[in-house]
């Protein structure tokens, strides 16, 4: 196994893969509060509340919650203020709470309204994620060519993928960065699974906005 890979001695994969799977969860609960009318900072309250309510304590990387023309800000870029979530708009939630130890990592994107447009965005992100990490399980591909894949099935789409912020992660037991601080899309190895974060995020100029979708690999 890589060095890049190691855990602290406290690490458990089925406390990992338990707290992914709860915050999968409370991301859901969270979405559902959240409706036209809300401003992020709004939401991040419901973020907080719901999170301390199911057993996650402090965040190893701040929530990122974006709105309408915020979904285009790359993870290091502030969201411009008092953005309000329209009747037709699309958000999403990249939410990275501490639970057991244990470092969690998920986001997803949600559409509100009908707009058909939004809605291919939001699925068009989640579909990417399953292609790219059936892609590494299939074909057990290193790091820097599972984003190179990402990108040009994004490109297909129509989609401009981003990497800034969102090339892939370390997670494990807090803090994964003793051992590894990079991003996956660097990595020259074929890497392990149930480590590793992956992170899909596209643009669409045209509509002036973007979409999210991450999990563990």
């Amino acid at each position: 196994m890589l060095a890049i890979e190691n855990n602290g001695d406290k690490f458990s994969v089925e406390t990992l893969l338990s707290g992914q799977k709860l915050l999968s969860v409370c991301v859901q609960k969270i979405a559902q509060e959240i409706g036209p009318g809300m401003t992020e900072t709004e939401a991040a309250q419901i973020t907080k509340s719901t999170l301390a309510k199911h057993g996650f304590g402090k965040n190893w990387h701040p929530p990122k919650i974006r709105f309408g023309p915020n979904t285009l800000k790359t993870y290091s870029e502030v969201s411009e203020p008092n953005v309000i979530l329209q009747k037709n708009d699309i958000f999403f939630l990249d939410l990275g709470p501490i639970i057991a130890g244990h470092e969690c990592d998920y986001g997803q994107t949600f559409a509100v309204g009908d707009n058909p447009d939004y809605a291919r965005l939001r699925d068009s992100s989640k579909m990417l994620f399953d292609q790219v990490k059936s892609k590494w399980s299939q074909e057990k591909l290193s790091g820097q060519a599972l984003y190179q894949f990402a990108i040009t099935e994004a490109e297909k789409l129509g989609y401009e993928f981003v990497t800034k912020g969102a090339s892939g992660h370390r997670v494990g037991d807090f803090p994964h960065q003793i051992h590894y601080r990079g991003e996956l899309r660097k990595v020259p190895e074929t890497v392990a699974g149930h480590r590793w974060i992956l992170e899909i995020q596209i643009h669409d100029r045209n509509l002036n906005r973007g979409a999210f979708f991450e999990d563990i690999l």
